[in-house]
């Protein structure tokens, strides 16, 4: 990180960001996010009853992966930055944790999913040689919906306990905050963030933090073991004869990545729309947050070339053709290049500079670019296998991954206004001792 990027919150931090005004956004802008997922519903429908359900049910599969994938890494990339004890990510690590609430979206999505995964999967229809316990319709989708299901509910609960320290730290008056600020956090709907808060808030903070010390690592391997499953179950094996050991790096990597994007696209937009995230997000934590998008860029490139490698240069059959269809082939062989450039050449060459890194547009152009190649990633990788002769894009993919974004935005959104814009209420604050906030710039 730059030199003085590590910004821990003082306690006058904390009052401020306690007595802020919520994030609320303008009633035209929660219209069109509403229409947008209508839209994407009704559409989505009216394809199902058209000439060709497979694209209609394509389209969703496709998007369900590409937003989950950001949503769960959002969880992930919360719970290590507790791990690492980072301070400089505090202005921007309640929007990782908003993406959370998408997360539990997902998983009834995901059962739904179970309906038309025989337009989808040939091993539905055959059985798949080698491979006929696996893949089993009802087994397949019990086992991921379940880890899902298990992985979304820890993720949930480590978002929770870091809403809970703030919440607490406010009622118990450890803020300082003004008694209009206590008043608001002290809503009756709060009262399930503080269910045993007791008398000793500095001890209630200690065991709480406790917690999250303890599930945030499970999370961060959950993470890596649920989004794996799920590359295998409902992406890679929509050609069962295929496989990759890599695939699963790949996919959660590639959501790693894209969730970066993603918060890089909310700075720019948040920055402009509440003062709290314009005096708090300084050129320091844009810097930052550039260089980890351009350093997962590169590594996203490396385990692409980690994945093509060993597949071209083995020379077997039965992978090498999953390749030359998407990368040699026309039609897929252009679309496979601008995924490329969309997803590391573009980023690459604008993340070379300082000022690209530290401009909240340019950090808010480079990730819609990042996030149009990851979304053509989970495409190419995908479609092919049951439209190798024509890339099927058109107006149904555009109106449903509309229909997910509005649902995305508009989760991630109502977590922002309901609850404090940053995290405050931590151990770095208010405990004596070797996490004094002194104490901690003196070992600095």
């Amino acid at each position: 990180m730059s030199e003085g990027s590590l910004s821990p919150v003082s306690v006058d931090d904390a009052a401020s960001i306690a007595e802020a005004a919520p994030l609320t956004i303008s009633q035209p802008g929660r219209v069109i996010l509403w229409l947008m997922t209508a839209l994407g519903l009704l559409v989505f429908i009216l394809a199902l009853n058209g000439a060709d359900p497979r694209h209609a049910w394509m389209s969703f599969q496709i998007n369900l992966m590409f937003w989950l994938m950001a949503a769960a890494a959002g969880t992930m990339w919360s719970s290590a930055f507790h791990i690492c004890d980072a301070q400089w990510c505090r202005p921007v690590r309640r929007i990782f944790e908003s993406m959370s609430c998408f997360l539990l979206l997902c998983v009834p999505l995901l059962a739904f999913m179970y309906i038309g995964h025989g337009s989808l999967f040939a091993w539905a229809h055959e059985p798949a040689a080698g491979k006929e316990a696996w893949l089993v319709g009802w087994f397949v989708y019990l086992r991921d919906v379940l880890a899902l299901l298990l992985f979304a509910f820890l993720a949930r609960r480590v978002v929770h306990l870091s809403i809970r320290r703030d919440i607490g730290a406010v009622r118990s008056g450890l803020t300082g905050a003004s008694e209009a600020a206590v008043a608001r956090w002290s809503d009756k709907k709060y009262n399930k963030f503080v269910g045993g808060w007791g008398n000793n808030p500095e001890q209630a903070l200690r065991d709480t933090s406790r917690e999250m010390w303890t599930l945030s690592p499970i999370v961060v391997v959950m993470f890596a073991v649920v989004m794996t499953l799920l590359a295998f179950d409902q992406i890679m094996s929509v050609d069962y004869h295929w496989f990759s050991t890599l695939f699963g790096a790949l996919y959660f990597m590639s959501g790693v990545y894209l969730a970066y994007a993603f918060v890089g696209i909310g700075i720019g937009f948040l920055r402009d729309i509440h003062p709290l995230y314009l005096r708090k997000i300084e050129r320091r934590t844009l810097h930052d947050h550039g260089k980890l998008l351009f350093g997962f860029g590169i590594f996203w490139a490396y385990m692409f070339w980690s994945h093509y490698l060993p597949i071209w240069y083995g020379n077997l059959p039965e992978e090498t053709q999953w390749v030359i269809v998407r990368l040699r082939l026309e039609p897929w062989h252009s679309l496979a290049w601008v995924t490329f450039a969309a997803s590391f050449i573009i980023p690459f060459w604008l993340g070379l500079s300082r000022d690209v890194k530290q401009m909240p547009v340019l950090l808010f152009c480079t990730g819609v670019i990042v996030a149009v190649g990851m979304w053509l990633q989970i495409y190419v990788l995908f479609a092919p296998t049951l439209y190798p002769n024509n890339i099927p894009i058109g107006l149904v993919d555009l109106f449903i991954t509309l229909g997910f974004m509005g649902a995305f935005i508009l989760t991630c959104v109502r977590f922002l206004e309901k609850y404090p814009l940053m995290p405050f209420g931590d151990l770095y604050v208010y405990e004596p001792g070797p996490y004094a906030l002194e104490d901690r710039e003196a070992r600095e």
